[in-house]
C-alpha cells in the first residue's frame, strides 16, 4: 500500500511564502531518495517556494486555499489529466507543466489547456523551459501594480483614506532610528524563508557581510529574494514584512533623494526632467491612478 505525503518548503506553523510564485510537484512516484532532492534543489534555484505531493486531492485542496501567489504546477500525465480540468480556470494557477513517460499520448488532452505550457519526457528539458519561463513571468510580476491602494475599496473617499494610511506608516518607518539590529533582523525573515535553498542562502551571506547603505539600488534590482519580498509586501501592504525591511527602505529612499539632487545639479538650465517607467502600465492601474 501507498503513502500518501504532501512536504512544503515552508513550516505552516512558522513560515509563510513571503514571494509571489510557489511551485507544485504533484507525482505519485514522488519519494525522498537522493535522486528526488537533487530536483527540488533544481527547482527552488528556479521558484523558491516548492511543494509536493503525491496526492491528488490534497494537491488540489492545497492549490484552491492559495490566495496571494501565483502557482506553477509540475504534474505527472496521468495525474494531470484529471487534475488539470478542475483547477486551470483558477486564477491563482498561473502555468502548468506535464512530466510523463509519453509524450505523444499526453499531448492530446494538454493542447486543450492554455496554461500547460509542454508535455517533457526528459526532466533536464522541463527544467529548461521551466527556468526559461519564470524569467518572463518574474518580469510580468514586477510590471504588475504596487499599489498602496486596496482595490476592494469601492469608494474615492475610501482609497484615498488608505493611501494616506499607508503613506503615514512609510513615513514612520522613514524616519525611525535604525540600529544594526534591525539588518539581522531582515537577514532572519530572508533565511528562513529561503530555508534549504542553496543559491539564494549564498546570496543572503552576501548581502549580511557586503551590504552598505549607497548600494541599497543595487541590491534591490539585484535577481534575489529580497526584491521578490520586498514587492509583495508593497504589493499585499504586509506591513510586519514591510517592518523587517525598514532600514532597506530608507537606504533606498535616501538614495533616490541623493540621486535626483544630482540631477538637479546637473540640469539647471533644463525646465522639464522626462523620467521613464521601466514597465509596461495596465489599464486597470491608470484607472486607479
Amino acid at each position: 500500500m501507498s503513502t500518501n505525503f504532501c512536504s512544503s518548503t515552508e513550516d505552516s506553523n512558522i513560515v509563510r511564502n513571503l514571494e509571489s510564485f510557489t511551485c507544485v510537484w504533484l507525482d505519485s512516484t514522488i519519494d525522498q531518495t537522493d535522486e528526488s532532492r537533487t530536483t527540488e534543489q533544481e527547482l527552488r534555484r528556479i521558484i523558491n517556494h516548492l511543494f509536493t505531493c503525491n496526492d491528488e486531492k490534497q494537491c488540489q485542496q492545497y492549490i484552491h486555499d492559495i490566495t496571494q501567489e501565483k502557482v506553477v504546477l509540475i504534474v505527472s500525465g496521468k495525474l494531470g489529466h484529471s487534475l488539470v480540468p478542475r483547477i486551470h480556470d483558477l486564477p491563482q494557477l498561473s502555468a502548468c507543466y506535464v512530466f510523463c513517460a509519453n509524450e505523444k499520448s499526453h499531448k492530446k488532452w494538454a493542447d486543450h489547456y492554455p496554461k500547460v505550457k509542454g508535455v517533457f519526457v526528459e526532466l533536464d528539458k522541463l527544467i529548461r523551459k521551466l527556468s526559461d519561463d519564470q524569467i518572463d513571468r518574474y518580469k510580468l510580476e514586477d510590471s504588475a501594480q504596487i499599489s498602496v491602494i486596496n482595490q476592494h475599496c469601492q469608494s474615492l473617499e475610501e482609497r484615498h483614506a488608505v493611501y494616506m494610511w499607508f503613506q503615514l506608516y512609510i513615513e514612520v518607518l522613514l524616519r525611525m532610528h535604525h540600529k544594526l539590529s534591525d539588518r539581522k533582523e531582515l537577514i532572519d525573515l530572508c533565511k528562513n524563508n529561503c530555508k534549504g535553498n542553496n543559491s539564494e542562502l549564498n546570496i543572503i551571506d552576501e548581502f549580511e557581510t557586503k551590504y552598505k547603505p549607497e548600494d541599497a539600488i543595487r541590491w534591490y534590482t539585484r535577481e534575489s529574494c529580497l526584491y521578490r519580498i520586498l514587492n509583495k509586501a508593497l504589493r499585499f501592504q504586509c506591513f510586519d514584512t514591510l517592518f523587517a525591511f525598514r532600514f532597506f527602505i530608507t537606504d533606498i529612499a535616501k538614495q533616490i533623494k541623493s540621486e535626483y539632487e544630482k540631477l538637479i545639479r546637473t540640469n539647471r538650465g533644463s525646465q522639464s526632467i522626462y523620467v521613464y517607467r521601466g514597465q509596461a502600465i495596465g489599464n486597470n492601474e491608470l484607472q486607479m491612478m
